[in-house]
Parts: C-alpha cells; structure tokens; sequence
C-alpha cells in the first residue's frame, strides 16, 4: 500500500490481494482518525457488503467471488 495525505484528504493505491478494511484501520490509526467517509475506484474479485437493521439489531451482508470493474 501507498498513500498520500492532502490536508484532511488522504488518497491510497493498495496491492492486489491487500485487505482493504485492514488498510483503512491502518491508515486511521496512524493518524488518528475518528470519523471518516470513504470512496474506491478500482477492481476486485472477492468482497462483502451489507447493512446493520438497527429495529432488529441485526447485520446483513452479502458476498460477491467474481471478478468486478
């Protein structure tokens, strides 16, 4: 991973197979960051997204294995 920080803006390339959650956790705490907003442009092939239903207090996600552009 590479990354660069631009005043409150910090943009970063990652390495093919690089965990992106373990890349933001990493970059956040080195600098300290406590709320953020993030945005991607790029490609993979295997990831996971959901959303947490506060009303039942349960997380729902859904697992993607092909390649995505």
């Amino acid at each position: 991973m590479e990354y660069k920080k631009f005043g409150n803006t910090i943009i970063a390339r990652l390495d093919k197979g690089e965990e992106v959650l373990e890349k933001i956790k990493e970059i956040s705490l080195h600098h300290k960051i406590k709320l953020a907003s993030v945005q991607s442009l790029g490609a993979t092939n295997d990831f996971t997204v959901g959303v947490f239903k506060p009303e039942e207090k349960k997380y729902y996600a859904n697992t993607f294995q092909e390649t995505m552009r």
